[in-house]
């Protein structure tokens, strides 16, 4: 059995042919712990994933390569993203689609939203967290990583994060919107589920918290 250290590295390997998407597969696999707790809570499932807000498909790799290969759905607005993500996870049971995290098609199963409803104005979170509570199977859970509005550095160094990779064209939507805690659980506490919520900033500056929701 390979090393968690090694299944690492399998799912970076997957982005060798993008020198500076490798780069930064290798750093946010290192860095980011909401890949190994996502994947920690999803072991034992083996209904469909739906990702969204996807990207280049690191959450996939880092999943497929650490044994958890349902079937995978992975939604991006970048469709030069989707592109890479279909090349690299060539083979395995993760598909792509290039649309907006909000439009996705219907879907019976486990979602994981890592930092994108604050893409989203006061109303479309709502609806898409609702439609996301909706879209949980029985026994399955929806993962969503979150910015919180509250005071504090790490509320501060975060906007200037998103303000630098809005600058500089890595994600090319601006997104200041963050939610409250109640705002992110209210749909979930509406429909039923049985919540918990952590801190999820590992090593960074940033202020992310991991809420799960199991139906």
């Amino acid at each position: 059995m390979l090393t968690r250290f090694r299944q690492r590295k399998h799912a970076v390997m997957r982005f060798w042919r993008w020198p500076i998407l490798f780069c930064y597969a290798e750093g946010k696999t290192a860095l980011d712990p909401a890949y190994p707790a996502t994947f920690e809570i999803l072991r034992e499932s083996r209904l469909p994933l739906l990702d969204l807000g996807c990207g280049i498909g690191l959450l996939s790799a880092f999943l497929w390569a650490r044994g958890h290969r349902p079937e995978m759905l992975g939604i991006d607005a970048d469709a030069k993203k989707i592109r890479v993500a279909s090349r690299a996870l060539a083979g395995t049971t993760a598909q792509f689609l290039a649309g907006d995290a909000r439009e996705f098609p219907p879907h019976s199963g486990n979602v994981v939203a890592l930092d994108v409803v604050h893409y989203f104005n006061d109303a479309e979170q709502q609806a898409w967290l609702r439609r996301i509570a909706a879209s949980i199977a029985p026994g399955g859970v929806a993962i969503v990583r979150a910015t919180l509005h509250e005071p504090g550095w790490r509320y501060s160094a975060t906007k200037a994060e998103e303000w630098l990779i809005h600058r500089c064209r890595w994600i090319p939507w601006a997104g200041w919107n963050f939610p409250t805690r109640e705002e992110i659980c209210a749909p979930f506490r509406e429909a039923g589920f049985v919540e918990d919520v952590r801190p999820m900033w590992g090593w960074t500056p940033f202020n992310g918290y991991l809420f799960t929701f199991r139906r």
